[in-house]
């Protein structure tokens, strides 16, 4: 079967359409599910694989030959129909969660840009499926290794332990439980557990790396690496951050109803932050990217003008 040829398309403009709707349906699904923490990873995930998608379409665009492009459409279909078996991968659980849902829109993208034969925006498409396989393989490698979460546990009770006593709270650690009394008067007992350990955070940190650093080659340098080396030191503070504030809520409010509250929303809020401050960093100043137009300046490097 041929498909009409749809390469006189404006790559820029089908990428800005799919971003658009990329973005607003996943934002979308979140609004109407609850943000959770493993919710905004995944509209992470989506806004750094639209990212590298709005970038890819400036640059010189590869395109697939009639038989590949055939073959990317009849792939995209079967994506599609997979996100409609309910089967509990990476973010979320049945019926039908935020991994089916971004399974569904890689597919259509496949679907979409194999028919455009835009070979170069497939990548940055299909980082979101490829991250859902990825969060399910390490979620079932970190059920079975918990050698893996044990030493990450020491270093966080210490640093909480230390910023708590920084700011005057007197507590006290035995295991890994830390109990200190609130100004209500509570006794507050807050157990750090392997899920506490921010090694899902660690996780969403280095797919948002391969992401980046596959669709940005010139990021794979030596300063490139160590900033994102820092990176992963960063998400790890900012972990270490969530815990320090979830005791916080406790010990101002002396609530189980405030600390489940703050235990539910404060990592994802913190964590998204710190998402956006590093990457704007690495694009803006690694890369030397313009995540924004400004009048007179390129929107990519000065040396593609």
């Amino acid at each position: 079967m041929r498909f009409p040829d749809f390469r006189s398309v404006d790559p820029q403009k089908a990428a800005l359409i799919w971003i658009g709707i990329a973005l607003a349906s996943v934002t979308l699904f979140l609004f109407f599910t609850g943000p959770a923490y493993m919710m905004v990873d995944a509209l992470g995930i989506w806004v750094l694989a639209c990212v590298a998608l709005f970038f890819q379409s400036r640059r010189s665009i590869s395109h697939l030959t009639e038989r590949d492009s055939q073959i990317m459409v009849a792939v995209g279909i079967v994506v599609c129909a997979y996100s409609f078996l309910n089967v509990p991968l990476g973010f979320g659980n049945p019926p039908y969660s935020i991994s089916d849902f971004s399974i569904l829109l890689s597919g259509i993208a496949i679907i979409a840009f194999g028919l455009l034969r835009y070979a170069s925006f497939l990548v940055p498409v299909s980082f979101p499926l490829i991250a859902v396989f990825g969060y399910q393989v390490y979620s079932i490698f970190l059920r079975h290794q918990d050698w893996v979460v044990a030493p990450l546990l020491p270093p966080l009770i210490f640093f909480t332990m230390l910023l708590l006593h920084l700011v005057g709270i007197d507590a006290v650690i035995s295991g890994n439980v830390i109990s200190f009394t609130s100004l209500t008067g509570d006794s507050i007992r807050l157990a750090v557990v392997g899920d506490c350990s921010g090694i899902w955070s660690l996780g969403t940190f280095a797919m948002a790396s391969l992401i980046v650093l596959f669709s940005f080659p010139e990021g794979r340098t030596r300063g490139g690496l160590i900033l994102i080396s820092l990176g992963f030191i960063g998400t790890y503070a900012v972990n270490v951050g969530r815990v320090f504030l979830i005791a916080i809520s406790g010990y101002l409010y002396g609530s189980e109803i405030i600390i489940k509250v703050a235990h539910d929303h404060i990592g994802w809020i913190i964590f998204s932050a710190w998402m956006i401050v590093f990457w704007y960093y690495f694009f803006t100043r690694q890369l030397g990217l313009s995540l924004l137009p400004t009048r007179g300046i390129s929107l990519i490097r000065d040396d593609r003008r």
